[in-house]
């Protein structure tokens, strides 16, 4: 939930406020309020004789938001329903708007329906600033008069009218109450540690008798491949792993924001060949297939993507990679959809951060100076998301030194990341 004050509304003497609820973690909706009782800009100026304007209205717009990075942050785009009542006579608006207001004083109400647009920038965990533009249209019904505290009624007014909707707002995010549950958990593991632990009387160690040593399984011969596993050996997938450094994982690539498996392509002048990486799993998974000893227990395939753009669309873009690769063999051996497991690892934070380290030391040549590799790594090694490291990446040295990393170690990135296949014996 967040709440909000307009600073252009304020300006105009209104007391105002906004409140917004989220409903996921793009949508959100909301009601803007503003209330003016006093008819001139400070509400204890009752002076009638030299200062004649009058302005006192009422208004209600509730509103519905969408923001395209993620709630309360980055571009967004509105629609809202506003209803206002108003009482204004010898005003003079900016730009020549509403000129029968200046000589005359209007009472009624107005009906609109309104677009906007706007950016929201975030000032730390609580607080953010946001600015927007937008229109309204609809209809008003007026009375209007002499002049703007007397006079007799002229007439009435009705018609179609536009009222533009601009704001430079600051705003209060509560925090989730995931995020404060987190916070107390981080808590209670740093002072679980300290809370002494009972003493207990240790029983009396009991010699085991020698067991005589189990003669070793047989190894299976399909296993002395190094993309298979026991089924025993099975690890699920977690960002923190450096797959790269697993013995024996066999990966594809793709080319820059794509999920079609191609077994050759080019990209900024380099090749990528597929094609024996694809050979070479087609022929083991084949292999296990007519094995008389072994079956497949399963074959996991994690999608990984590189650190550009948005961290939802990457998360997307890696499951469809990993999927790709799950596609690629079923349309050419007999694979039930039981023996896969297909994870979408998102964007491959933990692979690059290993990557650099790995030049940091020496390990492998780079285009970076050492310097250059010490200030990405400090980067990479801050808390914090995925949006705000990247951003902080492309502004070192005037972004040359984003422009190598994506010429260079992002697009080994760019992978359906890793094939294990997992057997078990018959």
């Amino acid at each position: 939930m967040s709440f909000r004050n307009n600073l252009l509304y304020d300006a105009t003497g209104t007391v105002n406020a906004a409140v917004e609820v989220q409903l996921g973690n793009h949508f959100s909706v909301g009601v803007n309020g503003g209330f003016k009782s006093w008819p001139r800009y400070l509400f204890w100026d009752t002076d009638n004789e030299t200062n004649t304007s009058h302005w006192r209205h009422l208004l209600v717009a509730p509103e519905a938001r969408y923001y395209f990075d993620e709630i309360f942050k980055g571009a967004f785009l509105g629609a809202d329903l506003l209803y206002t009542h108003y009482n204004v006579g010898n005003v003079k608006f900016p730009f020549g708007l509403f000129p029968e207001i200046r000589d005359y004083r209007l009472q009624g109400d107005y009906y609109a329906v309104g677009l906007f647009g706007g950016y929201a920038w975030r000032l730390g965990p609580h607080w953010r600033i946001e600015v927007l533009a937008g229109m309204h249209v609809g209809y008003a019904d007026a009375d209007k008069y002499e002049c703007a505290h007397c006079g007799s009624q002229l007439g009435t007014m009705q018609g179609v009218a536009l009222l533009p909707n601009l704001g430079v707002n600051i705003a209060y995010n509560l925090k989730r109450r995931e995020q404060r549950q987190k916070k107390k958990e981080e808590i209670l593991e740093i002072v679980a540690p300290m809370k002494p632990e009972p003493q207990v009387e240790p029983e009396p160690v009991v010699e085991p008798e020698p067991v005589p040593e189990p003669e070793p399984a047989p190894i299976l011969p399909i296993l002395r491949h190094p993309v298979v596993r026991p089924a025993s050996e099975y690890k699920p997938y977690t960002p923190e792993r450096v797959l790269r450094k697993e013995e024996g994982a066999l990966y594809v690539f793709f080319p820059v924001g794509k999920s079609v498996l191609e077994r050759s392509f080019t990209e900024g002048g380099r090749t990528r060949d597929n094609g024996p990486t694809l050979d070479e799993i087609m022929e083991v998974t084949a292999d296990i297939l007519k094995d008389s000893l072994a079956s497949v227990s399963c074959i996991q395939i994690v999608g990984l993507s590189s650190v550009e753009g948005t961290a939802q669309r990457n998360q997307t873009l890696s499951l469809a990679r990993a999927q790709a690769m799950k596609q690629y063999i079923q349309d050419r051996l007999p694979v039930p959809d039981g023996l896969f497991e297909t994870v979408g690892g998102g964007e491959a934070w933990t692979e690059l951060k290993d990557i650099v380290q790995d030049l940091k030391a020496g390990v492998g040549e780079s285009s970076l100076t050492s310097s250059q590799l010490q200030q990405v790594l400090d980067i990479l090694e801050k808390d914090g998301d995925a949006a705000s490291r990247e951003r902080e990446l492309k502004a070192l040295d005037g972004g040359r030194v984003y422009r190598i990393l994506m010429e260079t170690l992002l697009k080994d990135l760019r992978n359906s990341g890793y094939v294990r296949i997992y057997i078990e014996e018959k």
